[in-house]
């Protein structure tokens, strides 16, 4: 029998925390669309500085990517670390065109996303959500800049975004389920506007997300499946250090979402 992909190991784990992760109140209300400006604007302001961490593992994964001396052919997708640089620049062009997005919706329906009051000064701790904080301590334990594992040393930030991308994805597709479910209704009754309805939601659950998130999905199952061969004992050692991240992301995304009536 072959051996379960290191994905789908962690995502038999957990799943009481994964639901909630990504089946939460605030979800079920930003598809109807009633959630106010001002918490809108105060969990976009905190996702967009998750974005900051976001950048910071890009570049710490290609600093310890190891690059194939040999030449690749300009026809070929090239060898499993070549295509993790790819990604990983395609990541890059991805979460900045992402702030872009935020900026240009939070001009156009009125949302505050600057919290640090206009000054331009650093930000409190305060107005940091407690799933932002578990998410800064997470990426900065992986962009410290010290020697990383011999084995699939870019293991840990590769399943980080694997699973934040996963869950992300999951939880928005989750819902836009409810949002279709409900009546009929014109985006400018929304509380926000419409910003969530008619912008976010449809930006976070197109095709191009989820063929991004299942490419980076079948570099980290091929990587670790070359890595370990046969080798169970190996295989453990994989699934235990993938799971630490695991449980730490369900842990962050979990408490991502702001507590609503």
């Amino acid at each position: 029998m072959a051996p379960q992909p290191l994905t789908s190991h962690l995502l038999s784990l957990n799943g009481d925390q994964f639901a909630r992760a990504t089946q939460s109140p605030f979800l079920a209300r930003a598809a109807s669309g009633s959630l106010s400006k001002p918490l809108i604007s105060h969990w976009l302001a905190n996702d967009r500085l998750y974005m900051q961490g976001y950048i910071r593992l890009t570049g710490e994964l290609l600093r310890i990517t190891k690059m194939p001396s040999k030449p690749t052919p300009s026809t070929s997708p090239g060898p499993l670390e070549l295509r993790l640089v790819d990604w990983l620049v395609s990541a890059l062009v991805n979460i900045r065109r992402e702030e872009r997005f935020f900026m240009d919706v939070a001009e156009r329906y009125g949302l505050d996303v600057d919290l640090t009051g206009g000054d331009g000064a650093s930000i409190s701790e305060e107005k940091k959500i407690e799933g932002l904080k578990r998410y800064e301590k997470l990426f900065d334990s992986l962009t410290t800049g010290q020697s990383a594992e011999a084995l699939l040393p870019w293991l840990e930030g590769v399943v980080l975004f694997w699973a934040t991308e996963k869950v992300y994805f999951e939880a928005w597709s989750w819902a836009k389920r409810q949002a279709e479910g409900l009546a009929e209704k014109e985006y400018g009754s929304d509380a926000d506007g419409g910003a969530i309805r008619k912008e976010f939601i449809p930006n976070w659950t197109n095709n191009e997300f989820i063929e991004f998130v299942g490419t980076l999905e079948g570099i980290l199952n091929e990587g670790v499946q070359e890595a370990v061969g046969g080798d169970e004992g190996l295989r453990k050692e994989i699934e235990q250090r993938a799971e630490r991240v695991w449980q730490q992301l369900l842990d962050a995304e979990e408490a991502f979402w702001p507590t609503v009536d």
